[in-house]
């Protein structure tokens, strides 16, 4: 990945933090997950997305979002253009996009392997093991070192279930078995899916297609079927029963099935029982939220590999303080990346603390102080808590709660998403809200005054 690649996934990464302030993390991982910026220039952003379907979508539903996200990031708004690999994830470059003679052209874009987004950039190498995912990692490298050039695999591990909370490297692992059983034996043939997809073609043949043969054709002769977030399927019978009908295939004829969850199989309450005993009939390990150590190698590594240059105290505040996941750390680290990119200058301590408070776990002591603010707010100027959450817009509510945010703003570490919904309210009326108590306080000695003692009240 050249420099300018990296610049693009950081610009797209901090555009999809944005949107993810106003739109359901359920949509975000349908229709952002695996959307790429290719191609930036003054005037227009291309992305390109894996299917038709997603390509429409997002065309027709998504691009003013994606218009004004960017445009808060780049500091104006480009025209926005979806293009779709259909046939697989190819390697695309601004190139297949436009020629020399600055007119769009159509090029085929061919897929990199038999696997379906197959992804050669995780592998068991650049995967970071510590204590919360050192046995998931150890059986996942037994599971990728099989002979798959035999006719019959070993059912000691077979399934093998990973599950763990979302964005711990679950997928990570999927891929990097992919990547190794496909350097050991080529000729392999491997199925990736997520459940929610499997869910989604079995409709569509039952359906839409109204015939099922081609659908089970294609994963009943695979070597190796690995489905992500299998969990999705639970609770959905006609999905259930062709899923066990597989399973069953694949496993009577010795090949490899490999699964991960966001919970044990056990757990999955609306799941068939004869699904669950399969599952826990094979080889299940789980992966937990990174330590302070794993968050730390973790952090650096993605920092060496976006170029980016951390000072210790730097990279321990960020492991100290962002804990959600691994994702949230990549997230971290490329919008750091992005912003050295964009402004420049040394990544300090201060610089950290105020680009990221999205990021930053947040404290229960913050929550409370937010509370806090509303009590002291409602009680100064007369109204009350629900007037504050409420849809009311007389300047007699919309002060004081113009003057939460402020204080929420000056008195903790929330991010605007986070006050935001303290209050029933979105990010980009949070920015107004700060704004325009700035604008009094500087207008008014006596306002000022007024609102700096509540902040000294709230503080103490």
């Amino acid at each position: 990945m050249d420099s300018k690649d990296v610049e693009y996934e950081s610009i797209k990464s901090m555009m999809v933090d944005i949107i993810a302030e106003t739109t359901s993390p359920s949509a975000i991982k349908l229709w952002y997950s695996d959307l790429k910026l290719i191609l930036l220039d003054d005037s227009e952003a291309v992305f390109v997305t894996p299917t038709d379907l997603k390509k429409k979508v997002i065309t027709q539903r998504f691009t003013e979002q994606i218009k004004s996200a960017l445009g808060q990031i780049i500091g104006f708004e480009p025209n926005i253009t979806i293009i779709s690999s259909e046939n697989g994830e190819g390697q695309i470059t601004a190139e297949s996009v436009v020629n020399t003679d600055g007119n769009r052209v159509e090029k085929e874009i061919k897929p990199t392997s038999n696997l379906r987004g197959y992804k050669p950039e995780y592998t068991f190498e650049n995967f970071v093991v510590g204590s919360s995912n050192n046995y998931a990692a150890a059986f996942a490298k037994q599971v990728a070192s099989k002979d798959y050039s035999g006719a019959y695999l070993s059912k000691d591990d077979n399934p093998f279930f990973i599950y763990g909370p979302s964005g711990v490297g679950k997928s990570h692992l999927l891929y990097a078995i992919s990547n190794k059983i496909l350097e050991n034996h080529p000729n392999a043939k491997i199925s990736y899916i997520t459940g929610e997809e499997f869910n989604n073609q079995i409709l569509d043949a039952i359906n839409v297609n109204k015939n099922t043969h081609a659908f089970r054709e294609k994963y009943r002769s695979v070597d190796v079927l690995l489905i992500d977030d299998i969990h999705f399927i639970a609770g959905k019978t006609t999905v259930q029963e062709e899923f066990f009908n597989t399973f069953n295939s694949l496993y009577n004829s010795g090949k490899q099935i490999i699964l991960t969850s966001d919970r044990p199989p056990n757990d999955m309450k609306q799941l068939e029982e004869r699904l669950r005993t399969r599952f826990m009939g094979g080889l299940v390990t789980d992966i937990q939220l990174p330590d302070f150590e794993l968050r730390s190698a973790i952090i650096n590594q993605k920092a060496a590999q976006n170029g980016l240059k951390l000072e210790y105290n730097v990279s321990s505040f960020l492991a100290e303080n962002v804990k959600a996941s691994i994702r949230q750390l990549e997230g971290v680290v490329k919008k750091l990346g992005a912003i050295q990119l964009l402004e420049g200058g040394e990544i300090t301590l201060e610089r950290v603390k105020n680009s990221i408070k999205e990021f930053i776990h947040v404290k229960e002591s913050d929550t409370k102080r937010m509370d806090d603010i509303i009590i002291a707010v409602s009680k100064k100027y007369g109204v009350t808590r629900d007037d504050i959450l409420s849809d009311k817009r007389n300047q007699e509510i919309m002060l004081p709660r113009h003057i939460c945010v402020y204080l929420a703003r000056t008195c903790t570490n929330l991010s605007q998403a986070q006050i935001g919904k303290s209050i029933n309210r979105d990010r980009t009326t949070v920015i107004s809200s700060e704004n325009k108590v700035k604008i009094l306080m500087e207008e008014d000695h006596d306002f000022s005054l007024e609102i700096n003692e509540l902040v000294r009240q709230i503080k103490n």
